[in-house]
């Protein structure tokens, strides 16, 4: 399993609806903030999640995710991550 947190530019998530049916998701989407995502939820049964595709030995998958917290710089996201000793791994943006 890869790592079980994750740092990532996003925008914020707000229900499943998206920015095209939503005012909220569409105003969070105008600015992205870091994302501190855990990638190996608790199960919960049949509870519907988002997903994230990341690289697991060189394969990329898809994995449920949930945000754990929000960040605007990733400095800040790395000393809350430290500060709670949880090993994160930071995903680059796509040019």
């Amino acid at each position: 399993m890869p790592t079980k947190y994750v740092l990532k530019r996003m925008a914020r998530i707000h229900c499943a609806r998206g920015p095209k049916r939503c005012k909220t998701c569409k105003d969070y989407a105008k600015e992205k903030k870091i994302a501190l995502l855990d990638t190996d939820p608790d199960d919960q049964g049949l509870i519907a999640r988002p997903m994230i595709e990341i690289e697991f030995e060189g394969e990329t998958i898809h994995v449920p995710f949930d945000v754990l917290a929000y960040f605007e710089s990733f400095e800040e996201a790395k000393i809350y991550a430290e500060k709670k000793n949880l090993a994160v791994t930071i995903i680059k943006e796509e040019d």
